[in-house]
């Protein structure tokens, strides 16, 4: 098969990379460069600063898309943004597209990246066909699910760059329609909302699976079918704020490409409802309304409540709760039912999907004899409870791992090495990173993601 002038392009970025890498201390350890901002929300700084910095900012393409196979071929550092852009013109989008824009799609590989299909499809990682990865060492190789990089492949999830960065994917697509149609479906009770939510897994009319409730007394079920004509399309970037329509109509209309962002210009419900942020909404540029946009100011304002030293007094008053937590389906009336009970998110709204479980990802290890995961995430701030640090994340990491869950790891975890060794199969993941990365160049996925006090 002859290379496409963008393929080539890519070989030669490769090369010049293995170039650089070369003039690199083999004893350095070493981080990674991109164009756009983080979506890892460590709740302290982790010193990322003293390592040594890899560009990979201009992997960022898409390298060709195959129609008739349903395939990409992208590099690893390319936003979904991006990659929306480039596959929706063909009626097609990849299995599982995460709902902010500047996630990349190494980022969601190497991470857990989720969405309201994964009820059908699994995981981010769950549509790799193939990767390219740049080892710790500067080697790089070509991973699948059976050559002889089969363990790196089947361990890249979760590994949060660990064992190696992926530069290139070939991952599966599926076909899309212009529109999407959600109808929403209130609950009253537990019980009622988490069967409707099952059973909602069987309709083949049914694309995309999602849910936000309130209280144990106020559930929404969002179902979304793919469409080729809508009476009309919902404006989410000025008019409108997509989680509080959820719970004032019975039906939304979007195109595709806002549906699949639908929380991105909110950054979920972090932009105040408050009149100053309704004229930014009605009358900022687009190109403003992004979730990238709004971690930047974010990152500026933490650096003026530094600088003043009012960090204490922000801190007495308020935590962060950015987090994701999933367990099996069988469990999940008792972790809602805790959360509704334990945790005030004064007006905001819990975000629940459900999950196909994975009996692959090595170091991601879930039930197999359980069909579905619940997965329940909040994305925010909320009023401090506890004079202990962080004690609602504590709280619910405690609940969900005494239900046999398992959480995310882009936000900080306050495990013990020996309690994260075995929920993440830490003894598979140390032969691993004694293969894949024997120098230690890279920090350890534990040192990575720990924040203990």
């Amino acid at each position: 098969m002859i290379a496409s002038a963008k393929e080539l392009q890519f070989e030669k970025r490769k090369a010049q990379l293995q170039s650089d890498y070369r003039s690199i201390d083999p004893r350095q350890q070493i981080r990674i460069e991109k164009r756009t901002t983080s979506n890892l929300f460590r709740y302290k700084e982790s010193g990322n600063q003293r390592k040594k910095a890899i560009s990979l900012k201009n992997f960022n393409h898409v390298l060709h898309i195959d129609s008739e196979a349903k395939t990409l071929n992208v590099e690893g550092l390319t936003t979904y943004e991006t990659i929306i852009e480039a596959t929706l013109p063909f009626g097609l989008i990849p299995t599982v597209t995460p709902e902010l824009k500047h996630i990349t799609i190494g980022g969601a590989s190497v991470g857990i990246g989720i969405e309201s299909t994964c009820y059908k499809y699994g995981f981010v990682h769950n549509g790799m066909i193939e990767a390219e990865v740049l080892l710790p060492s500067g080697d790089i190789v070509l991973c699948t699910p059976d050559n002889e990089y089969a363990d790196l492949f089947h361990a890249l999830p979760n590994s949060y760059g660990t064992l190696g960065y992926i530069l290139r994917l070939k991952v599966q697509l599926i076909r899309a329609k212009p529109f999407v149609h959600q109808k929403i479906f209130k609950f009253l009770d537990v019980d009622s909302f988490l069967k409707a939510m099952e059973s909602s897994a069987k309709d083949p009319k049914i694309t995309f699976i999602e849910s936000l409730f309130y209280s144990d007394k106020e559930f929404y079920l969002l179902l979304g079918e793919q469409v080729d004509k809508v009476p009309f399309v919902d404006d989410i970037y000025r008019k409108s704020i997509y989680y509080k329509l959820c719970s004032e109509r019975e039906d939304i209309y979007l195109t595709t490409e806002d549906y699949l962002f639908r929380y991105d210009p909110d950054w979920f419900y972090n932009i105040p409802s408050i009149p100053f942020y309704s004229l930014i909404r009605r009358f900022s540029p687009k190109k403003w309304r992004h979730s990238g946009f709004y971690k930047k100011i974010l990152e500026k304002k933490k650096k003026i409540i530094s600088f003043f030293h009012l960090k204490n007094r922000v801190e007495d008053k308020e935590e962060s709760l950015i987090q994701d937590w999933e367990v099996p389906l069988s469990k999940a009336k008792k972790l809602v039912e805790f959360a509704v009970k334990n945790i005030d998110l004064q007006g905001q709204p819990w975000m629940a999907i459900l999950l196909k479980t994975d009996i692959k990802a090595s170091i991601y290890p879930m039930n197999r004899e359980e069909p579905l995961y619940f997965n329940l995430g909040f994305y925010g701030i909320i009023k401090k409870e506890s004079k202990e640090p962080f004690h609602t994340t504590k709280m619910l990491d405690n609940k969900c791992f005494e239900l046999g869950g398992i959480k995310m790891l882009y936000s900080s975890t306050f495990l013990t090495k020996e309690d994260f060794d075995r929920i993440y199969n830490g003894e598979v993941y140390d032969i691993l990173k004694k293969k894949y990365d024997p120098q230690n160049r890279t920090l350890s996925l534990f040192e990575k993601v720990s924040l203990l006090d």
